[in-house]
């Protein structure tokens, strides 16, 4: 428990016990002088007297009121000896001599006496003989009749001492009275009652009250937090010594000013209210009414100016004037951290920007404020870095941190001061334009950012210094027209950048509806692939290869599907949404396992086993669970490893090539014989110091240049590849071969192998079996 509670909790324990002392006080004083003791007979007996009551507050009452003839009323009488059996008050009823003749449980119990040690004894034996004298005089006055009732004087209450029976001392006050009853064998008519109430508890509570007002000084003193106590009027009329930390003013300084002095002017005039509230409204209720239980607020120090405080006040008191305790403290270090807080809350650590949270935040208030749309729009960029994985993947991730903060600092400057950049993560920008008049505006900004961002970057490593080009993908959605929630304006602007993207990239491109029924189709087949490799609903085609003697060598595995939703679905659709899913994982698993069991059940043709050729995908290639992988799948179908043939892309081997060497080598160790072809090659970038290391054993020549074999630059490129591969050793397999003089051209650079509709379409599993059971050559389709 921290100081400051535990000041909170005495300051509440001092509030009680000092509304328990006034208490008590008016029960023995301000009674004494209620009304002007006119009351008539018939008004006082009138109240009625519950069992448990106090007796000595009941006799008090009547005697104060004058109505001290209690015996005279007989109703009145056999209740207040009723209440004389029950009541927490020491009774005892006594002769004009002070014999006792009886004392109720309460005195019995809080003397320690047995009933039989106290019946003929005198009740002065029991009393200092301080008090002896007094008490003889009352009581021997009540019998005699002699005293006359008059207005309450101090002498009508007796304070004394009585002996317990383990000789301690009990104090109490007491009154005496005649109020026995004609039929009562314990207080019979015309018996003096001595009503004593124990003072002890009180005394107890007294003391209990100093020790606590100690505690709570001596606490005060020991916290750093400063401790006002303030009255009605605002007043201060105590403060600690931190005071003078939280403040500098001198404790004595502060008692008897105005709790003003600690606020500057206007803000203590704009939360007066509130002070005042806190005095009329206690802990339990403060929540109700919207009070909280802290309040921050500036607080002005004597030399230093104004710093944030927070207030907490405890549960005012009315003892002598009633009070409130205010415990302040200093809270600028807690808001300068929770500031840092913010800032790395909402910032990205690597270039300072804004990060995704802090994007929406801003954008819940901009659609909080619908009078920007009035004249105008709000335009929201989403940006994707293109060919930033190669900078990471090639120079290494220090270089493509550096790239991320020039990028920042480059689309920092295209902005204007009221606009905004954000970094989701990775290479994912946002810019937000507070405010265009038209498209235009946002096609400035556009082009702009374009300029900056395809300078070349000077980036620098740990061991070096690199430059690097990159471009980038803008999608750009107007607010509200594209969209009037956060979501609908992201996926609009998300849209748009994908739609950049498939353009050719290092573009931009506003959203339209058309984008969203695209996206929708898009999700559809999402589904439908989840659905259908549940499902079971792909297919394998292969497409067969020959020699250049037109004798089938063996078949590429080409993955299908045949959706019953969407009908037949190309590869060129599925396979990319797969592959950014990650749905190319298991389809991919499952492709390789069917081919390779497919080619096991395959006959040999003319002696020689036909090869099956499968493609890796960049995301099972970068799996690490790769060899082994495949490693499981040839001993489940127990394929001979030399029918073989791993195609991975250009593009997928060079984005990480250290690791695609070592996991290619790891392959072909594993399983000698197993090839490896290079698919699509010229259509990326390659490092030849790189290419030459590949344990590669095949160039696949991409469809792209076969199909223009003849125009201007392919044929010198695709003989280039071809010069290339022999000299590296590698065999060659041309692609896409969909005419004679095609197939002749790539016959006479000697080829290795080709596949083509000008040979053969792709087929199920069983006509290949059947094509090379027949030693059937190649046909062209009709």
């Amino acid at each position: 428990m921290t100081p400051a509670s535990t000041l909170r909790k005495l300051d509440r324990r001092i509030a009680t016990l000092e509304q328990r002392v006034g208490e008590l006080s008016r029960e023995l004083t301000n009674q004494h002088s209620n009304g002007n003791g006119a009351h008539a007979a018939s008004e006082v007996a009138g109240p009625s007297i519950a069992r448990g009551d106090s007796l000595f507050e009941v006799l008090l009452e009547r005697v104060v009121q004058g109505y001290h003839r209690l015996n005279d009323d007989q109703r009145l009488a056999k209740r207040l000896v009723e209440l004389a059996r029950s009541t927490t008050d020491l009774v005892c009823s006594v002769t004009s001599t002070a014999t006792i003749r009886n004392a109720n449980t309460a005195f019995r119990e809080r003397l320690g006496y047995a009933r039989d040690t106290l019946a003929g004894r005198s009740l002065l034996d029991l009393i200092d003989k301080r008090y002896r004298g007094a008490i003889t005089a009352q009581l021997q006055g009540l019998h005699d009749g002699l005293r006359q009732r008059e207005p309450t004087r101090p002498e009508d209450m007796l304070l004394f001492q009585l002996q317990c029976a383990d000789n301690s001392r009990l104090s109490v006050v007491a009154l005496a009275a005649v109020i026995g009853d004609t039929q009562s064998d314990e207080y019979p008519a015309g018996t003096v009652t001595v009503v004593m109430r124990d003072l002890s508890t009180d005394r107890r509570l007294i003391e209990e009250l100093r020790e606590s007002r100690d505690n709570y000084d001596a606490l005060s003193e020991t916290i750093t937090e400063a401790i006002l106590r303030i009255n009605e009027n605002l007043e201060i009329v105590f403060a600690n010594s931190a005071v003078k930390t939280t403040f500098g003013f001198e404790p004595q300084e502060l008692r008897g000013r105005h709790f003003s002095a600690l606020f500057p002017e206007s803000v203590y005039r704009r939360n007066e209210p509130d002070f005042r509230k806190y005095f009329v409204v206690d802990d339990q209720d403060r929540r109700k009414l919207g009070l909280n239980n802290t309040i921050e607020i500036l607080g002005r120090h004597k030399n230093r100016g104004v710093a944030p405080m927070e207030l907490s006040f405890g549960n005012s008191k009315d003892y002598r004037g009633r009070t409130l305790t205010c415990i302040i403290r200093d809270i600028t270090q807690r808001k300068n951290a929770e500031r840092r807080l913010r800032h790395l809350a909402y910032h990205d650590q690597l270039t300072g920007l804004g990060n995704r949270d802090l994007f929406e935040a801003d954008m819940r208030r901009i659609f909080e404020t619908p009078e920007l749309f009035k004249s105008g729009y709000v335009a929201l960029m989403f940006l994707d870095l293109d060919g930033f994985k190669q900078i990471n993947d090639t120079i290494g991730h220090d270089a493509g941190d550096d790239l991320l903060i020039q990028a920042a600092s480059r689309l920092r400057k295209t902005l204007r001061e009221n606009d905004a950049v954000y970094r989701f993560g990775g290479d994912e920008f946002v810019v937000l334009l507070s405010f265009i008049r038209e498209r235009r505006g946002a096609s400035i900004v556009a082009n702009n950012i374009l300029g900056e961002i395809r300078r070349p970057f000077h980036l620098t490593t740990r061991t070096a210094q690199a430059a690097a080009s990159v471009g980038v993908s803008i999608g750009i959605a107007l607010i509200p027209e594209d969209g009037n929630s956060l979501a609908a304006a992201t996926k609009a602007a998300d849209l748009a950048m994908y739609s950049a993207k498939e353009s050719g990239k290092n573009r931009f491109a506003f959203f339209d509806r058309s984008l969203d029924s695209r996206a929708h189709d898009r999700w559809q087949l999402e589904q439908g692939i989840r659905t259908s490799l549940e499902r079971q609903e792909f297919r394998m085609s292969y497409q067969p290869l020959y020699d250049s003697a037109g004798a089938i060598l063996g078949a590429e595995a080409l993955l299908r599907w045949s959706s019953p939703t969407h009908g037949e679905v190309s590869p060129m659709r599925f396979i990319p949404i797969a592959e950014e899913t990650g749905m190319i994982v298991p389809l991919g698993s499952w492709a390789i396992e069917t081919a390779f069991r497919d080619a096991s059940s395959w006959p040999a043709a003319n002696h020689k086993p036909l090869f099956i050729s499968v493609n890796l995908s960049a995301k099972q290639f970068e799996r690490a669970d790769l060899v082994d992988s495949i490693t499981g799948v040839i001993n489940r179908t127990h394929i001979d490893p030399q029918r073989i043939i791993l195609e991975v892309t250009e593009t997928c081997v060079m984005s990480a090539p250290e690791e695609s060497i070592a996991t290619l080598e790891t392959i072909k160790r594993r399983h000698p014989g197993l090839s490896v072809a290079i698919d699509d090659f010229g259509t990326g970038y390659s490092s030849l110091s790189y290419l030459t290391r590949l344990p590669a054993d095949i160039i696949k020549i991409d469809i792209s240049f076969v199909s223009n074999l003849f125009a201007m630059n392919n044929e010198k490129i695709v003989r280039a590849i071809i010069h290339l591969g022999h000299s590296l050793g590698m065999r060659i397999i041309a692609e896409g071969v969909e005419t004679a003089e095609q197939r002749e051209y790539f016959v006479d650079k000697g080829c290795f192998a080709f596949q083509g509709h000008h040979f053969h379409r792709s087929v199920p599993a069983t006509d290949i079996a059947g094509l090379a059971g027949g030693l059937e050559k190649h046909q062209s389709p009709d």
